[in-house]
């Protein structure tokens, strides 16, 4: 009986294919990862637009920008304010999400509904429902916070276990106060007001609106993951925020209890200048950080300039509805100004200014 001679790779063949290729895998990778950091971009700067959109659509339809810290009244009571809506629920019904809107103004508009009394960001006593719902339209898919609810065992009595956002409304050169007083702020939206574009003076298309921020990470002390609670000097302040910033761009403090904070973009519906607003004079992914600063009879106020998972810089959203990315290297002019400016050119260069609406600059 006669063999018939079967053909095959060697096995030193067989090892040279397989190194072959990992090595192509090896090469292509960097491509793919490129690709996918492009292709999230893109979703993310057209959900911006889609926010821009929905801010137009609202002055067309209620003759006014939407507000942010807006009613609809003042309970929680007690020393600290109520704090209430952020601009993100007066677009609900223009971001595809009219359920979500109705409850909260069955809400607003019944007394004996068991959460008319909760504050909307610090749920006075616990969860409020209507909040937990996700908003996809909020969210950059490059954010990795797109499941967190806000939550932080600190403040367990507090915690509404709200969706989060990777969106931000823009204070401008001026940040918006904790205990937030009306007037303040130069930016697109001012705490307790309702602008027109009339209003923007400088021009729309030279005005930020909106901008990303990465949601908070549980446990983080990563700069552009928390924000630091620290009793700074004024007139250093800027240079002492980036003094936290250690290797690895982690905080440095003593106790992640005593100072650092989880709740950037932790809760879409409250307007906590943590949660839901940035302003433009630290540069882009630069450290969160807040002082002991009085105006107008208040106190502390955040400096949060925006952050992204994007390579250098962040995507804004400008007022007339176009979508820009921000390096990281924007000139800021001179942070060690101290106090933000309240009235004429921004003190914070090209960023101050864009953030600016009415600086003549």
């Amino acid at each position: 009986m006669l063999w018939k001679k079967i053909s095959g790779f060697t096995l030193i063949e067989l090892l040279v294919v397989i190194a072959i290729v990992g090595v192509l895998i090896a090469m292509l990778l960097p491509a793919v990862q490129a690709a996918r950091e492009v292709a999230r971009r893109l979703t993310c700067s057209s959900k911006l637009r889609q926010l821009g959109i929905a801010v137009h659509s609202y002055n067309a339809a209620n003759g006014t920008l939407p507000g942010y810290d807006y009613g609809p009244d003042n309970r929680g009571g007690g020393d600290y304010p109520c704090p209430r809506y952020s601009t993100f629920v007066a677009l609900l019904s223009y971001i595809e999400m009219d359920a979500i809107a109705e409850e909260l103004q069955a809400e607003d508009n019944d007394p004996s509904n068991p959460h008319h009394n909760k504050d909307v960001s610090w749920g006075n006593g616990g969860e409020i429902p209507i909040l937990n719902q996700s908003i996809p339209a909020l969210y950059c898919p490059a954010d990795h916070g797109y499941n967190l609810k806000d939550y932080n065992e600190l403040y367990e009595p507090y915690n509404t276990r709200a969706s989060a956002t990777s969106y931000h409304v823009s204070s401008g050169d001026t940040p918006f106060l904790s205990e937030r007083t009306p007037d303040v702020g130069r930016g697109a939206f001012v705490t307790q007001q309702f602008l027109t574009f009339d209003d923007i003076s400088d021009g729309s298309s030279n005005t930020i609106m909106m901008s990303e921020h990465r949601i908070s990470l549980d446990n983080s002390l990563h700069v552009l993951d928390s924000s630091i609670y620290t009793s700074m000097s004024e007139g250093s302040f800027f240079t002492n925020c980036f003094g936290t910033e250690g290797a690895g761009r982690q905080f440095v403090v003593e106790s992640e209890e005593e100072g650092v904070e989880h709740s950037i973009g932790r809760n879409w519906a409250a307007a906590r200048v943590e949660m839901t607003s940035f302003s433009t004079m630290m540069p882009p992914n630069s450290p969160a950080c807040a002082q002991e600063w009085t105006l107008q009879d208040t106190t502390t106020p955040y400096y949060v300039p925006p952050t992204s998972y994007h390579v250098g810089g962040v995507q804004v959203l400008r007022c007339d509805g176009s979508v820009q990315f921000i390096s990281d290297t924007i000139d800021c002019g001179d942070m060690s100004t101290g106090f933000p400016a309240q009235s004429g050119e921004s003190p914070y260069g090209i960023w101050g200014a864009m953030g600016s609406r009415n600086g003549g600059d």
